[in-house]
């Protein structure tokens, strides 16, 4: 079995997390609105991974990236949750779980005004520079017959451009995604860190965080 890559609690320097839509959404969905076990075990196993970087962040030992349209892809996954699948039990629920979503990713203009601002969730706009890598990465997918979203592709490319632009260090980068072809995917391209799925017994909380 491969060796599993850890993720330090109390990090040297600090732990950079870009995140996928499912797995922001998760953070916002009590595990009681779940309909089976199943579900209900997958949102605490993201909640679990969320206590932890929320920690970190208190702490400023963590960021969070999250590509612009993962954001819009959570409020539309919150929505679907209620209009089409039926989790939330009201429409003030799902409100209440859009308000926690806003207010983690909007910055209050004072804290963007101080001297030691500390960001904790940063929205990363598509840029040209990550347009340009999203056709790179389709092109391993395909040759490895892996099915993968634009919104997939984005993250990768946003994973690559935090690299190269923000100068963040390969082994602090951590990319948390609950799609499995992206997943299998990561592995095959070197260039960038593997990912992590909290679902999946190999991503579980107590085995990758020390």
């Amino acid at each position: 079995m491969p060796r599993v890559r850890k993720i330090q609690c109390n990090p040297e320097f600090m732990n950079f997390f870009l995140v996928d839509a499912n797995f922001l959404a998760n953070k916002y969905i009590s595990t009681t609105f779940a309909p089976n076990t199943r579900q209900s075990n997958r949102i605490k196993q993201c909640q679990d991974w969320w206590v932890e970087i929320d920690r970190e962040i208190r702490k400023q030992k963590a960021r969070v990236f999250i590509p612009d349209v993962s954001i819009a892809e959570a409020y539309k996954t919150l929505a679907k949750k209620y209009y089409v699948e039926n989790w939330f039990p009201s429409p003030q629920e799902l409100n209440n779980a859009r308000n926690r979503l806003s207010k983690d990713i909007s910055t209050p203009y004072k804290t963007l005004r101080a001297s030691n601002r500390h960001i904790r969730y940063h929205d990363i706009s598509t840029s040209r520079d990550i347009i340009i890598a999203v056709d790179r990465f389709y092109e391993v997918f395909m040759k490895e017959g892996l099915e993968v979203s634009l919104p997939d592709l984005i993250i990768l490319a946003t994973a690559k451009y935090l690299l190269d632009f923000f100068s963040i260090p390969k082994d602090c980068l951590h990319i948390v995604t609950l799609d499995r072809n992206l997943y299998k995917g990561l592995k095959k391209i070197q260039e960038l860190p593997k990912g992590y799925d909290p679902t999946l017994s190999e991503g579980a909380f107590d085995r990758i965080f020390e």
